[in-house]
């Protein structure tokens, strides 16, 4: 039996406080603009530009999905047989295998992408695990989605939440998230709700010295190295920041910087060409975050 079976056997539906981060992929409305019933298809031409269709929208979503759970699987997974590991008594790796696990589930619908962390799970000795893990992710799919031509935008947030069936999350939670991604977001970032940001800076404040406590309180100070504040007042994942460079993108993080920012010049080029005033400055604070925010010389 599973931990949402024990919690919510017999419909004893038990709330606990989870993060989560809501991805959403865009341009999908346009990539099925005018689209409807599968078409009557006669001829190979018309089979072919049907399925440049389908490629176009579902191909994108895909390989993001696919490419990004890639990039952070290497910074999450940790193997038994790690370096680090095997020099360790069997005692200490007891511990240490208790400190890196964590429970992180993706929950897809259409073109968005949710994925959460329960933080009341109590085999879960560090949940800043599961929290650092959402940052990875949704900060490697607003990274890679700019490199690809295929811009996400997001938001991170902590509330509570039940999960009516294994992997399905309903609650505050995810309505917050949906808010934030929503209405603040507006262009290619993703936004970090203050409950998040007070979340990590209390596991950072935590005094305890136990080696669960001092997990936790490095990897909240990891995560809050990956905030800057946007023009806005909002806090947002800094992608482009030493941080995110040494923990997640390494050597990968010049080519998707060029390739991120050589796009963001072509939609601010070419959404002011085409007179569409909102996208034009919603890519223009986007530019300008690239900016200040230059590729460093002494990257890895």
């Amino acid at each position: 039996m599973t931990m949402s079976d024990k919690k919510n056997s017999s419909e004893n539906y038990a709330a606990f406080n989870y993060c989560l981060s809501f991805i959403d992929l865009l341009g999908q409305r346009d990539a099925v603009h005018n689209q409807g019933l599968l078409p009557t298809i006669k001829t190979e031409a018309e089979d072919k530009a049907f399925r440049a269709t389908i490629r176009a929208s579902i191909g994108s979503i895909i390989r993001l999905q696919r490419d990004a759970e890639t990039m952070v699987e290497g910074v999450l997974k940790e193997r038994p047989d790690s370096p680090f590991r095997v020099k360790l008594s069997k005692e200490e790796q007891a511990i240490w295998d208790q400190m890196q696990l964590t429970r992180l589930t993706t929950q897809r619908w259409s073109d968005g992408l949710v994925s959460f962390v329960c933080l009341g799970d109590q085999d879960v000795k560090c949940p800043m695990n599961g929290v650092y893990g959402i940052f990875c992710l949704a900060g490697s799919l607003c990274f890679l989605g700019l490199a690809m031509k295929q811009p996400v935008r997001g938001a991170i947030d902590i509330a509570w939440g039940v999960e009516l069936h294994p992997g399905e999350l309903y609650g505050p939670a995810v309505a917050r998230a949906y808010e934030l991604e929503s209405e603040v977001a507006q262009y290619p970032r993703i936004v970090v709700g203050a409950r998040a940001v007070e979340f990590l800076q209390a596991y950072h404040a935590n005094p305890e010295q136990d080696p669960f406590s001092r997990l936790n309180h490095n990897l909240a100070e990891l995560c809050l190295n990956m905030l800057v504040q946007d023009v806005d007042g909002f806090w947002i994942l800094h992608y482009l920041g030493d941080a995110f460079q040494w923990s997640v993108t390494h050597a990968n993080h010049r080519f998707l910087h060029e390739k991120a920012k050589a796009f963001v010049l072509e939609q601010v080029e070419y959404h002011q060409k085409s007179l569409n005033s909102k996208l034009a400055f919603r890519y223009s604070h986007l530019l300008d975050y690239f900016n200040a925010h230059p590729l460093s010389t002494n990257g890895p």
